[in-house]
Parts: structure tokens; C-alpha cells; sequence
């Protein structure tokens, strides 16, 4: 189907709610979003269901980055391109996260001083897979709380961002990450969009209504990809001695990616996503990402209703 008005693809009412699961062989399920009863062979409720959906994205994601992460190890480490032994040691620093403590090498990817929200979310437990695989696992007591799903989701989504910015370190330096930053403190805006293979006007249109809206509220930088966002966020604090997230800025994440958009708010900052989150069947999952991280951290999801101005919800959110 297709809504001529946008001349764009309708997805399935339940899927854009996050209330479709195929979790279980019992499935696909889905509830009413007006109503509790029936719709799960299982019984669980609205809210896990919209969690459980977007963790499940999460892990799969997060395990292909981290897995491209190791490949590019893998191939760094061929014999003839490791270089001077200082470069053998880097490589093997680099697999710490896999292989031992991964919770030291965040620390020094990303102090706690400048990712204040980041380390609040929790710690690794050990190395970023027995994260990973904890969090497949479902670690009681989080396996029915919406709220703490959604934390290890922002977690393992800042690992996996970690993870793809440390691929690119890999194959060299990427132009254009010298950063200039204002003198002062100031909410900055960032727009990172996915390389498409085809033509997306809806996407581009929204993209540029959105930079054109808010070009006197903030400084723009647009990025090709999430990868830099950690670099950014480390030249923020580098620069003006206060983590990101205390700077009121936004990240316009245009992906096809869950953990894009879910690393850019752990890392501070205030999210506006294209296509938006499958997150308004659950008014838990909803108040967490919206309101709770706002009161906690002061930043947050901005949920935008279809019909709303995205643009205008972006400024909304850089304005004190």
C-alpha cells in the first residue's frame, strides 16, 4: 500500500506500534494497542513485547558489528601489516573488550567524565561479548522490566557504535573529523545519514527542511555515518570540559540501523530518528526513552507524531 499523499511505503499498523512478535514458534502474534486481551500465546503484555522487539534488534545488530569489529582485527593482524611492535600492541589492546575486561577499555573509549548518562546506564559485566550474550539471555531481574531492557539496549548500542568507529580507526585516518567547535558551550546539531543505494527524497527533503529550520539555533555538522559520533562527542568534552550531554545538542539519525540512533543517545545526545521507533504501542517504553532519560540524563528520544513537523520538533529540542 501506499499513501499518495507522501508517495511512500505504509508499513503494518502493528509492526509501526512495535506490537507484532515472532519471538517464539507459537507466532507471529500481535495486541491491540486498545485492549489486553488475548493476541499472545505467551501472555506477555504490550510492553515487553515493544522492549523485547527492540532488544532483539539490538542484539542483532550489535553482533554484526562487533563481529565486522573482529574481522577487521583479523585482517590488521596479517602477517606484513601490524608494522613496528608499538602496533602489535595496539591489536592486542584492541581485542581486550572481546577477550578480557571490557569494561577498562570503555572506560577508555569512553570516560566516564565525559559520558556521564553512558556509564549510568550500568557497567559491563566482563568482555563486550559476555555482555552481548547476558543480554540474549535475558539476566533476571531484567527480562520483564521494560525500563532496564531499554538500558542494556542503550548500552550494548554505545559497544556497538564503539565497535564500528574502531573498525574505521583501523583502516586509517577518515578525513574530516578535525571538528571545530564554538568557543563556547552552545547546543550543536549533527545529522548522520545512511549511504543509500537508491534516491530517497522523503528522506533528503526531510534532511534539509530540518537543517534549514534550525540554522540560526545551532551549529550543523552532518556525518556519513554514526562511526565519528564517539570522536565528536570525545572533542566536545576535549574542548569545552563538559560531556555532550550537558550541552542540550541533537542527532538526526537517518538509518535503517537500530543501534545508530540508540549510540547517539546514549552518548549524550537528544535523538530525532528517520524512520521513527516501532515504540508507541507501549506507554512504558515510550515514557522511558521520552521522559525518564530527559529527567535522568537531560536528553531524550523526541517521539514525533507522523503528521508533525519534524524540523520544528528538532528545534524544539535544541531551544533552552
Amino acid at each position: 500500500m501506499v499513501d499518495r499523499e507522501i508517495e511512500h511505503p505504509i508499513g503494518c499498523g502493528y509492526g509501526l506500534l512495535g506490537l507484532c512478535c515472532d519471538s517464539c514458534l507459537g507466532g507471529p502474534c500481535r495486541r491491540s494497542p486498545f485492549d489486553d486481551d488475548g493476541g499472545m500465546v505467551c501472555g506477555e503484555d504490550r510492553d515487553w513485547m515493544v522492549a523485547n522487539n527492540l532488544m532483539e534488534r539490538v542484539l542483532r545488530e550489535s553482533l554484526q558489528a562487533m563481529g565486522s569489529f573482529r574481522n577487521s582485527l583479523e585482517e590488521a593482524s596479517v602477517p606484513g601489516t601490524l608494522g613496528e611492535a608499538p602496533r602489535r600492541e595496539e591489536m592486542k589492546d584492541l581485542l581486550s573488550p572481546f577477550s578480557r575486561d571490557g569494561n577498562r577499555f570503555l572506560e577508555a573509549f569512553y570516560s566516564k567524565a565525559a559520558f556521564p548518562s553512558l556509564h549510568a546506564l550500568g557497567d559491563p559485566k566482563g568482555s563486550w561479548m559476555t555482555e552481548l550474550l547476558d543480554a540474549a539471555a535475558g539476566r533476571p531481574p531484567a527480562t520483564r522490566d521494560p525500563e532496564a531492557i531499554m538500558a542494556d539496549a542503550l548500552r550494548l548500542s554505545a559497544i556497538a557504535v564503539a565497535a564500528e568507529a574502531l573498525s574505521r580507526e583501523l583502516a586509517g585516518p577518515a578525513p574530516g573529523e578535525d571538528f571545530t567547535l564554538p568557543d563556547t558551550p552552545s547546543p550543536l546539531l549533527v545529522i548522520v545519514a545512511d549511504k543509500v543505494d537508491s534516491p530517497d527524497t522523503l528522506r533528503d527533503s526531510q534532511l534539509t527542511a530540518i537543517a534549514a529550520t534550525c540554522d540560526n539555533a545551532a551549529r550543523l555538522y552532518r556525518l556519513p555515518n554514526t562511526a565519528p559520533l564517539p570522536a565528536f562527542a570525545r572533542a566536545v568534552f576535549a574542548k569545552w570540559r563538559i560531556p555532550l550531554s550537558m550541552t542540550g545538542s541533537t542527532a538526526v539519525v537517518a538509518s535503517s540501523s537500530l543501534i545508530r540512533g540508540l549510540g547517539a543517545l546514549a552518548l549524550g545526545f537528544s535523538l530525532a530518528s528517520i524512520p521513527g521507533y516501532p515504540i508507541g504501542g507501549s506507554a512504558r517504553v515510550e515514557g522511558y526513552l521520552t521522559g525518564q532519560m530527559r529527567s535522568d540524563f537531560g536528553h531524550a528520544y523526541l517521539a514525533i507524531p507522523p503528521r508533525e513537523d519534524a524540523a520544528v520538533a528538532v528545534l524544539r529540542s535544541l531551544t533552552p
